[in-house]
C-alpha cells in the first residue's frame, strides 16, 4: 500500500503537485478558518483521485476546533479524524490527533502533561501508523533558524513505549524529511518552509 503524506499547505494546496498513491494523509494546517476554506480544500481533493484521504486539523485550523460537528459536512472527500483510530485498507491501524504542545494562542493545544493525560493515553497498544499535527520531541521538531526542539516529550515517550512503526506529522516547517530509528520511521511532511514558501514535495512511502 502506498501512502502519500502532506501537511501545512496554509491555503497553497492548489500549487502542490500530489503523486498518485493508495492513501493520501494530510497532517493539518490547511488554514481552515471558515467553512469556505474547507469547501475549497474538499473541491481540490475531489480532483486528486486517491482511493482514501485522511485529514486531521492543526493549530491554524480554528474552524475545526470551534465547530467540530460541522467539519464532515464540508469535507466530504476525506475521512476526518480527531483523536480516534481508523483501519487502513491493508489492515494496519492508524490513530490520529491534531494536538500540539501549547505555544501562544492557537488551536488544538495543551500542556505536555495534559496531552499525555487526555490524548496520548488514548493511543491504542496496537497502532501501526500515528498521524499527528505536532511532532515528538527530538524527532524532526527543530524550528529553523532557532534550533530549538519543539515537539512533545510525552508523545516521544508514548511512541517509544508502544513501538509505533510509522509516525507522520507536520507543524515544524523547518524539519521536513524522514528520520528512522530501530523501531520507528518518523516523517515530517510539511510542504512549506519557515517562510511559508512551497519548497517541499509530498513524501511517498510503501507499507
Amino acid at each position: 500500500m502506498r501512502i502519500v503524506a502532506i501537511g501545512d499547505t496554509h491555503t497553497k494546496h492548489r500549487k502542490l503537485q500530489v503523486p498518485d498513491g493508495d492513501v493520501l494523509v494530510f497532517a493539518g494546517d490547511g488554514e481552515f478558518r471558515s467553512a469556505l476554506d474547507l469547501i475549497d480544500f474538499n473541491n481540490w481533493l475531489s480532483g486528486l483521485g486517491h482511493d482514501l484521504v485522511i485529514v486531521i486539523a492543526g493549530n491554524h485550523d480554528f474552524f475545526c476546533e470551534r465547530f467540530p460537528n460541522e467539519v464532515g459536512k464540508y469535507l466530504t472527500k476525506a475521512i476526518y479524524l480527531r483523536d480516534e483510530q481508523y483501519a487502513l485498507p491493508n489492515g494496519m491501524a492508524l490513530w490520529a490527533s491534531p494536538m500540539t504542545p501549547t505555544f501562544l494562542n492557537w488551536a488544538f493545544m495543551e500542556s505536555d502533561d495534559n496531552l499525555d493525560r487526555y490524548y496520548w493515553s488514548k493511543i491504542p497498544q496496537k497502532t501501526d501508523v500515528l498521524l499527528t499535527h505536532g511532532s515528538a520531541h527530538g524527532y524532526l521538531d527543530v524550528s529553523q533558524p532557532q534550533g530549538d526542539h519543539l515537539g512533545s516529550k510525552t508523545l516521544a515517550d508514548r511512541i517509544e513505549k508502544l513501538k509505533i512503526p510509522y509516525v507522520i506529522h507536520g507543524h515544524i516547517h523547518g524539519s521536513y524529511g524522514i528520520k528512522k530509528t530501530k523501531e520507528t520511521t518518523y516523517i515530517n511532511c510539511s510542504v512549506l518552509n519557515e517562510d511559508y514558501d512551497l519548497v517541499n514535495q509530498p513524501i511517498v512511502f510503501d507499507v
